[in-house]
């Protein structure tokens, strides 16, 4: 077996040109129908990614936007709660100073009415108490004196008498 070793390593021309022209026929049919629609198809696709970037910073910006007007309207929201709050503690504390005056009103009243009613049972009870004081005189007297009964003026002058001591004394 007699094998030439350059034959084995320097490839075969005739080989060699098929190949270059077959590759030649490939590429030209590659450049002919598929160069140009493969082309269109890659920008297509790019300009599918730059406008889905695009869309995407518009509504990065658009929420942006959203998030600010959001935060705005959360701070006039919580400056209103904070006013409505206040308001509704000065409107308490008005209320309860109605409520604490017409209170302290009715307790007067009654106050007074006790007052009232106290003078006037002091009153109804020093009425009795002078009756009283003149019939006790009007029995000692007659006890005293021997007389069953006493003349009306004689009444008269003791509960004159026991008045004027009540002034004085200041009952």
């Amino acid at each position: 077996m007699d094998i030439e070793v350059a034959e084995q390593l320097l490839p075969n021309i005739l080989t060699v040109i098929t190949q270059l022209c077959a590759t030649g026929v490939l590429l030209f049919f590659a450049k002919k129908f598929l160069w140009k629609p493969g082309r269109e198809m890659i920008a297509k696709r790019q300009e599918l990614m730059q406008s889905r970037i695009t869309d995407a910073e518009k509504l990065k910006e658009a929420a942006a936007e959203d998030k600010a007007h959001a935060e705005e309207e959360l701070k006039s929201m919580q400056t209103r709660v904070k006013s409505m709050m206040e308001n509704a503690k000065s409107e308490a504390d008005v209320e309860k100073e109605r409520i604490l005056e017409e209170a302290n009103r009715q307790a007067e009243a009654t106050l007074e009415k006790a007052h009232a009613t106290i003078e006037k049972q002091k009153a109804g009870m020093r009425k009795d108490l002078q009756k009283e004081i003149v019939d006790v005189a009007l029995a000692a007297s007659t006890k005293l004196m021997g007389k069953d009964e006493l003349e009306e003026q004689d009444q008269r002058a003791l509960e004159s008498f026991v008045k004027e001591i009540q002034d004085e004394s200041g009952r």
